[in-house]
């Protein structure tokens, strides 16, 4: 017998019992179908945080309070991670102007604090900020109406999207007064909604530095900062600059390499971070949805092992006609890899299809070619795994035995 005699034979036994084939590939489907979605969901964070990393530029270095040994925040760059040991001041922010490279330097000073908007309070993040930085990160802070900050600003502030819409019975309109630790202030801009930022800048309201000292007063330590934010000159190196910042700040906070106590990020170390996160958190989801697969490849196995059972006098047959040992092992792999592949080829459309679904609604994901080539070619893969015991079985068997002539 040829291999398409044998294929054949494998498809008609198939045929024969459609209702079990098709019950054993619907686990198959929804093993596929679990690693596709969920595997995309770490693929869609990766690209979609990188995305948004890549909005500030390659020549973007933060620095942050705390350990380097220890995160805080977005890897180390949200001002709002709570109380830490130590702290930044401005005298670090004049100190990192002096290193070669650096362009420009700006400091965010930020805490909670009750807003209230006629009459109605809520709480939210007020940072304080120097206003350079709607200049040179105008990709990550876009303002949609009004205008930026500016230096010579005072008592004004620009405020998140979300903040405006959502926070209280009536929308915040340009030119209308919040009230900030007793303070009035009048909104002059309000940005466009972010599309997902290592800051929270849909629910924040920015003001000038000097402000946010006048209103936070006692809750800051003098000069005290929460993060520093550098924009390197162009062409060169942020990783060197980087270094050259971080000797320099040991140098002038007194510290060591082991009692060092601020971080300094790149563009490139926070992404290769969140790349080993989101690595990490698409190893999780394709574990939870490999178990899923597990449970197709036992259904194959018992309905396979079932098959031998089933069709030992046919099995008899072929080998008193002269069928080899390799015949009939090849006709139940066959069986048994092509209702993993059916089923790989169905969970791969079925997960690619709620892959589209779920980042249609907001939830990004990313279906990558080589992702759904590995679903079909993995589920092939468990099919004849699955199927190779109960194969060998089959194979195996004597022809008297079979027939039961013994």
């Amino acid at each position: 017998m040829g291999h398409s005699d044998l294929a054949r034979f494998s498809v008609g036994a198939m045929s024969h019992r459609s209702l079990r084939s098709w019950l054993t590939i619907v686990g198959i489907v929804i093993g596929i179908a679990a690693i596709v979605s969920l595997v995309s969901i770490g693929y869609g964070l990766n690209g979609y945080i990188n995305k948004q990393l890549e909005s500030f530029g390659s020549n973007f270095i933060s620095i942050s309070p705390g350990s380097p040994k220890t995160s805080g925040g977005m890897l180390g760059m949200s001002p709002f991670a709570g109380t830490r040991a130590s702290i930044l001041t401005t005298n670090d922010a004049a100190a990192v102007k002096g290193v070669a490279g650096v362009e420009s330097v700006y400091t965010v000073t930020a805490t909670r604090f009750d807003v209230e908007y006629r009459g109605d309070t809520v709480g939210t993040a007020v940072a304080g900020v120097s206003p350079g930085v709607f200049r040179d990160f105008d990709k990550m802070i876009k303002i949609e109406f009004g205008r930026a900050l500016t230096e010579s600003d005072s008592h004004v502030v620009v405020i998140g999207s979300k903040f405006a819409k959502d926070s209280y019975d009536r929308e915040i309109e340009l030119g209308r007064t919040l009230i900030i630790g007793n303070v009035s202030f009048r909104v002059v801009g309000i940005m466009e909604k972010s599309e997902g930022s290592p800051f929270p800048v849909d629910n924040l309201v920015f003001m000038t530095p000097d402000d946010a000292r006048t209103v936070m007063g006692s809750m800051k330590q003098e000069n005290q900062v929460d993060m520093i934010m550098i924009r390197t000159q162009e062409g060169a190196d942020p990783e060197l600059i980087a270094h050259d910042i971080t000797l320099k700040l040991r140098n002038t906070r007194h510290v060591t390499e082991d009692t060092q106590d601020f971080r300094v990020s790149t563009a490139a170390s926070m992404m290769s971070s969140i790349g080993a996160i989101t690595g990490a958190v698409s190893l999780f989801l394709g574990g939870i949805a490999a178990i899923a697969l597990a449970v197709g490849g036992v259904g194959i196995a018992n309905t396979m092992f079932m098959a031998v059972t089933e069709r030992t006098r046919d099995i008899g047959v072929m080998k008193a006609i002269g069928a080899r040992e390799r015949d009939i092992l090849e006709v139940f792999l066959i069986e048994s890899g092509l209702m993993g592949l059916i089923g790989g080829i169905i969970g791969m459309l079925l997960g690619s299809v709620l892959s589209i679904g779920m980042n249609a609604v907001g939830v990004p994901t990313l279906l990558k070619p080589e992702l759904l080539a590995f679903a079909v070619l993995f589920s092939l893969v468990v099919g004849m795994v699955s199927g190779f015991f109960p194969a060998r079985k089959a194979a195996r068997l004597q022809p008297v035995d079979a027939l039961g002539f013994a």
